[in-house]
């Protein structure tokens, strides 16, 4: 699989230092290419990112979160435009049971059609590096800009598949964006981004 790992860092200096202790050493124990961007917000640190990859698929890996073993060649077996990978959440060092996420709400397992409810990919799925470029990359989001990245892929009328046996180790922090809003806030950016993205087709 020709595929290269985005890490995109901003604001403080110490994220920089962090993606040096987990995120690219993550991607270099696993072989893969690694592109590390700074930046003075998160979209720019991220599309500043991509237009640095020429390979033909495009991994995003936060700054505090890492790629188990087995991660590409999973992916690799698969077929779709966008691949999504089972989430290991760990809390305050302990690693839970790896899982796909899934919309909140939704009890059954999640496909592409979900999309528009809510979101069931982490940040770290595999996608063709063009269909980031095609879709507009990321948007300014102030939280969920994974999902509106993965909303806009749908739309365009790209495939997706659940990767379960690839896993995407993602450390939990309480002062992370999207923990840190109060649900209010995130309930409205969460409409905001259905009525920008979907337009009139937006269910609110």
């Amino acid at each position: 699989m020709d595929v290269t790992v985005a890490v995109a860092t901003f604001g403080a200096d110490s994220w920089v230092d962090l993606a040096h202790r987990r995120a690219l050493p993550s991607a270099e124990t696993l072989g893969l290419r690694a592109v590390h961007i700074h930046a003075p917000t998160l979209h720019e640190a991220r599309n500043a990112a991509v237009a640095l990859v020429d390979s033909e698929w495009v991994i995003h890996l936060d700054a505090d979160d890492e790629l188990e073993p087995g991660y590409v060649e999973a992916m690799a077996a698969a077929a779709a435009d966008v691949r999504a990978p089972a989430v290991r959440y760990v809390h305050l060092g302990r690693p839970a049971s790896a899982g796909m996420p899934r919309v909140a709400g939704h009890s059954h397992a999640c496909q592409a059609a979900c999309l528009p409810d809510g979101n069931w990919l982490v940040v770290g799925s595999a996608v063709r590096t063009e269909m980031v470029r095609a879709v507009g990359g990321w948007w300014p989001e102030p939280v969920y800009e994974d999902w509106s990245l993965w909303l806009r892929c749908y739309l365009a009328g790209a495939s997706f598949e659940a990767v379960p046996a690839a896993v995407y180790r993602a450390h939990v922090r309480r002062d992370s964006r999207n923990r840190s809003l109060p649900m209010a806030e995130r309930n409205r950016v969460h409409h905001d981004i259905v009525r920008s993205v979907l337009g009139e087709r937006a269910r609110v």
